[in-house]
Order: structure tokens, then sequence, then C-alpha cells
């Protein structure tokens, strides 16, 4: 099966980040496909509804399915 291509992680991501914390304004700053762990390793920028600040967090995504493999905010 072929890897998630970089505009379906993105969809992937803005439905876990939505969910995590509840942000829908998100930018990817980094993402790097792991092909030998079979893994898609990106962080995010998000500001959640009516804070002042931004936030970032850092997801691994499994390259297939979509899965979050793990999740890590403030990173």
């Amino acid at each position: 099966m072929p890897p998630l291509t970089f505009d379906d992680l993105k969809k992937r991501v803005a439905e876990h980040v939505k969910l995590a914390v509840g942000a829908d304004d998100f930018d990817i700053t980094s993402a790097k496909l792991e092909e030998v762990k079979g893994t898609w390793s990106v962080d995010v920028e998000y500001k959640k509804p009516k804070a002042m600040f931004s936030d970032t967090a850092h997801l691994v995504v499994d390259s297939t399915t979509g899965e979050v493999k793990e999740f890590r905010k403030g990173m």
C-alpha cells in the first residue's frame, strides 16, 4: 500500500489537531516521511479560538493508515 500523500496527511492532521486540542487553525511547520519506520513525523503550530498565542505539537502518523502513533503537545 502506498504511503499517504502530503495532502492526505494534512487532512488527517487537521482531524487529529481538532480532536486533541480543539483548534481549526494550524500550520504544518515540518513533515518528514520516514519510509523505513512507515510513519510521517509532523510538527504543527496551532492557535485555539480566542487564544492570544499559538502553541505547537508533534505527531507521528502511520504512513498508510493515517492512525496517530504519537502526539506530544508543546514541542
